[in-house]
């Protein structure tokens, strides 16, 4: 079990180990990919940046070149100005791309575009130069001056004659100023200094037309040189242009292709992503669905084996309860044959005058003695398993206590030369506080064993006080055979003796080490062993040392016993039986006793009383014990004086604590013995704080008979066996008459008043300890009205079991 237990745990961490290596490979690799993805991300975000930027390089091209045949068009200077602005903006853009770009193939194309737009500005100011030229213009001022000179030998004005630089004048005042002149023209008169004959003016018209057709020559020379080199220029203007967006364009194009080859990659790392994911999902369920089953597997076979080992633990625990019954059955019932061989056995041997006969009694004695022993041992070994030994701790006087032992042991083996030392501490601080049987019953084992075991020699006690350690030390130690190192740590174990062939020769269970060394655990103490072959053994037993005064204590004890003298107790239960038993007990104390069945009738009585106490139960008819605290207190008809209530029932269902917040002095749990309930009314007199007393957890004591045990009975009764049969023979009779009141209910259904009988026939079958009777009453307490078979059942099953303890107690008395 405990393997196949450590084989699944096994198994879910290597399952949970192989799960987190497939998510760590997968994160891994995801985030590989992620990494790729991002940095194609970031290639991709930078080239369309480069493409964004190209394309407004282009814009701004576009533009230079508007601005370009402005300035070619136009003589003003504002054009080229602002086409000459644009391309210094190309040209920055270019120096911005340039740090941008990603290979030197791009940033030697962005060198080409450079030059042509240093190339494409040259041209642009070659033809402003040429389409601006005033060649023609100077030719024609030469001759117009001609014709001024010619117009001064024949005395007419002329604008000179006026003004220093007609350029510069205002056109409107020019043209005032011409109309101004050539009405003086009109005017002046004509005489030999400004006549010229026709020979002259034929000479200056043929000069004239000789100058004009020169120029005319030149003007068109000069159109023809600057049409060819306009042309070129703007050949070479146009190429230029070609050139810088097809350079362009092709960066862009690169660009563009870098961006769908991007593309392309991100696309293929999510493909790759998604299917690790896929297979790693897939994977992962599969190997989830695999050891789920194997897990499973296993937990199925863990639950075969659980229920395997739950029902051998059942027939187990079935068969030690059946061993312990047994045992405790068969001491029981050896005990009293036993007593009456041990009884007989004294009497042959003080009456016989025959040595056969005082021989033949020495050997049953000694016979009647080993079974007793091992009745003893048995019933203490039971008892010890089922954890029924309880330490009842005292003051006692330790020296006393070992010298009665030892004394004890020393007269059953008084035929062995053994010589007996005792070493008693006479320096204890005082009464040692520890159970005086259980010390003696393990003091009586260690000594028998010291003297079964040793043939001749000596066997010494010797106690010793460790103050610092706080602890109190008794060894025995003998001069016997001793026990080997090998076989010492077996010897506290049960049925185990140190050799095989002692049982033969020495006789014993093997139980009486084992007894001791679990007693001396109970005690709070240890046993030790300290051992050699052929020397000798000494056995230590080591105590907690809490001293205390055996003569306080007793003084104590005297107190509580008179406590109760001379007071008036108010007892109230709906058993008379019990109230009657409880009266007597009272009585024996010296107490004077008012005894009623019912709560309302102790209230109407209550005011004519004087009483001391009240002791109720909790469960009775028409009101319980709760609502009569409560209507005694709050009634100043009652003449309530705070005396003390004791609240006592047989229900475990209720908090304790419940009784004492409602007012209650103290609680007692039935069934309880007398010594309890005098605690419990001791307490309250001595002014300490209210108490719950629950059942006591004490050992067994011996039964009378297997259905019913009258230990506590005797002590409420201080063993009046006359009073005894008497309240046995009111039981017997009351139960009769209850038996039959049980069936009238159950033909009339009445489920409700057979929960209230069984409930108080149950509280003195609880004082007698007749458990099977009390186990069906508490069922039929419990029964409803929905299962009438079942109840019906278990009323012949209370006959039955009545009939049985019946016939047991007419039968012992």
């Amino acid at each position: 079990m405990a393997r196949l237990k450590r084989d699944i745990t096994a198994k879910v961490l290597i399952s949970y180990l192989i799960l987190l290596i497939l998510t760590v490979s997968v994160g891994w690799i995801i985030y590989s990919e992620i990494n790729s993805f991002s940095r194609a991300q970031e290639g991709n975000n930078t080239e369309n940046n480069i493409v964004f930027r190209i394309g407004g390089l282009l814009t701004l091209m576009y533009e230079s070149e508007s601005y370009a045949r402005s300035a070619i068009q136009s003589n003003k200077e504002e054009p080229y100005i602002s086409y000459l602005k644009k391309n210094d903006s190309i040209n920055i853009g270019i120096d911005s791309l340039k740090a941008s770009t990603l290979n030197e193939i791009q940033r030697s194309l962005l060198d080409s575009v450079k030059l042509l737009l240093e190339q494409k500005v040259t041209n642009i100011a070659e033809l402003r130069q040429i389409r601006n030229d005033k060649a023609s213009d100077i030719a024609l001022d030469r001759a117009i001056q001609k014709f001024s000179n010619i117009e001064q030998t024949l005395g007419r004005l002329s604008l000179e004659d006026f003004v220093p630089n007609p350029a510069n004048l205002d056109p409107e005042k020019r043209n005032l100023l011409l109309e101004q002149i050539n009405i003086y023209n009109e005017y002046i008169p004509r005489d030999s200094s400004n006549t010229v004959d026709e020979k002259v003016l034929d000479s200056m018209v043929i000069a004239s037309r000789g100058l004009l057709e020169k120029i005319r020559q030149e003007t068109a020379r000069r159109r023809l040189s600057a049409a060819v080199k306009e042309n070129a220029l703007l050949q070479n203007d146009l190429t230029t242009s070609q050139q810088l967006r097809q350079i362009l364009s092709t960066l862009e194009t690169e660009l563009l292709e870098n961006i769908r080859n991007a593309n392309a990659q991100r696309q293929a790392v999510l493909n790759r992503s998604i299917r690790v994911l896929t297979w790693a999902a897939i994977i992962g369920i599969l190997l989830v669905i695999l050891f789920s089953l194997i897990i499973l597997n296993d937990f199925f076979k863990n639950q075969q084996y659980r229920e395997r080992l739950e029902k051998a633990n059942q027939t187990t625990q079935s068969l030690l309860k059946g061993r312990e019954q047994l045992i405790s059955m068969v001491s029981h019932d050896l005990r009293t044959p036993l007593n009456t061989i041990q009884g007989y056995t004294e009497l042959m041997t003080e009456n016989t005058k025959s040595p056969r006969e005082a021989y033949y009694a020495g050997k049953i004695k000694t016979a009647s003695s080993y079974v007793t022993k091992l009745v003893d041992d048995l019933l203490d070994y039971t008892k010890l398993e089922a954890d029924k030994v309880t330490i009842e701790p005292v003051p006692f006087d330790l020296g006393r206590v070992i010298e009665e032992t030892a004394e004890g042991i020393k007269a059953i083996y008084k035929e062995k030369p053994i010589t007996l030392n005792y070493k008693i501490n006479e320096t204890l601080p005082g009464q040692l506080i520890s159970d005086p049987f259980r010390v003696k019953q393990i003091l009586s084992n260690l000594l028998g064993n010291a003297y079964k075991f040793t043939d001749q020699g000596s066997i010494s006690i010797e106690t010793s006080y460790d103050e610092k350690n706080n602890r109190v030390t008794i060894s025995v130690t003998d001069t016997g055979m001793g026990i080997p190192k090998e076989k010492q740590p077996l010897i506290f174990q049960e049925f185990t003796q140190a050799e095989d062939s002692h049982e033969k020769r020495f006789g014993g269970s093997g139980l009486g080490l084992f007894i001791s060394w679990k007693l001396a655990q109970l005690l709070d103490g240890q046993l030790t062993l300290d051992s050699e072959k052929g020397k000798g053994s000494r056995f230590t037993l080591c105590l907690p040392a809490r001293f205390g005064n055996l003569t306080a204590k007793m003084g104590d004890r005297a107190d509580s016993a008179k406590v109760l003298t001379n007071k008036n107790v108010l007892i109230i239960d709906d058993d008379t039986l019990l109230l009657q038993m409880l009266e007597d007990w009272l009585v024996s104390k010296k107490a004077g006793v008012h005894r009623f069945t019912s709560a309302s009738l102790a209230l109407n009585k209550i005011a004519e009383l004087d009483y001391d106490l009240i002791i109720t139960d909790i469960q009775l008819p028409g009101m319980n014990g709760f609502r009569f605290l409560e209507l005694l207190r709050s009634g100043q008809e009652y003449g309530y004086k705070d005396q003390p209530v004791i609240a006592v029932s047989g229900r475990k269902d209720l908090d304790p604590d419940k009784y004492l917040s409602n007012g209650f002095s103290a609680f007692l749990l039935k069934p309880y013995t007398p010594s309890h309930l005098l605690k419990v009314i001791a307490g309250i007199y001595s002014g300490k704080q209210p108490q719950v007393l629950k059942k006591p957890k004490r050992e067994k004591k011996e039964l009378h008979n297997a259905l019913y045990r009258l230990d506590d009975l005797q002590t409420f009764l201080d063993h009046d066996m006359e009073a005894i049969r008497e309240l046995l023979d009111n039981l017997l009779q009351t139960t009769e008459n209850d038996l039959e009141k049980l069936d009238r209910m159950l033909e009339e259904e009445d489920y409700e008043g057979i929960a209230d009988l069984a409930h108080r026939m149950k509280t003195m079958f609880r004082q007698i300890h007749a458990t099977p009777i009390v186990a069906i009453l508490e069922q039929a307490e419990l029964q409803t009205a929905s299962d009438p078979e079942s109840m019906g059942v278990l009323l012949k099953g209370l006959r039955t079991a009545y009939l049985e303890l019946k016939a047991g107690i007419l039968k012992q008395h």
